[in-house]
């Protein structure tokens, strides 16, 4: 996360979340056309595949949400946090200690801050 590589990886975090949460959509568009194609009127072992298979589907459907909102979440926690107090400069730091917290050392004015 040194000098402008930090809004590039803001930037990339965003579209990995963005892409859980089309992967998301896709399986809720899955799991409606399954039922909107087989239905529910079905009897005997269909049913049961299908109900089965429903299952499975809105499972990854919420671990794709919740995945979605985990990288999403900590990306603008720390974009909310990259903020110099002093000068305003967004993004153009140096990080001084990359353990958690993360230590940063603003670009324009020499500030110290915590992300």
């Amino acid at each position: 996360m040194q000098k402008l590589r930090f809004i590039r990886w803001h930037e990339k975090q965003l579209y990995y979340s963005f892409a859980w949460l089309i992967s998301c959509l896709l399986c809720g568009f899955l799991f409606v056309t399954i039922i909107e194609f087989v239905g529910l009127n079905t009897s005997g072992t269909i049913l049961i595949i299908t109900l089965i298979v429903l299952y499975v589907i809105g499972l990854g459907t919420i671990e794709l949400f919740r995945r979605f909102w985990l990288r999403f979440s900590y990306a603008q926690n720390c974009a909310s946090a990259a903020t110099c107090k002093n000068c305003g400069n967004y993004g153009l730091f140096n990080v001084i200690i990359e353990t958690r917290p993360i230590y940063a050392r603003c670009n324009k004015c020499d500030h110290q801050w915590v992300i």
